[in-house]
């Protein structure tokens, strides 16, 4: 085996995911005896309805998150992009 392919390999191996422990996401619910992701039903059970142990986990931040200011701020990123363009291509010539 050639020390590049022993390189590639390598960083392949880097590259690839992790096995991630799946099982800690997951609640019990004793009175079904139902395992469940409370992150996808609001933190209750989907069968009867109980709250989990552990509550209502929070929303992820793209959720939480207003997206129309990020719209706003990309466009006004954009903008001044624009500006420095034709800023450039004005004093350029």
């Amino acid at each position: 085996m050639s020390s590049v392919v022993r390189t590639v390999s390598g960083f392949a191996g880097r590259l690839r995911p992790r096995a991630q422990r799946r099982h800690d996401d997951y609640v019990f619910c004793p009175e079904d005896r139902f395992w469940f992701r409370p992150a996808y039903t609001e933190g209750k059970c989907p069968l009867c309805g109980e709250v989990s142990p552990s509550g209502v986990p929070p929303l992820p931040l793209l959720r939480r998150m207003d997206r129309s200011l990020l719209g706003m701020a990309g466009l006004a990123l954009e903008s001044l992009g624009m500006l420095a363009l034709v800023l450039f291509m004005y004093f350029k010539g």
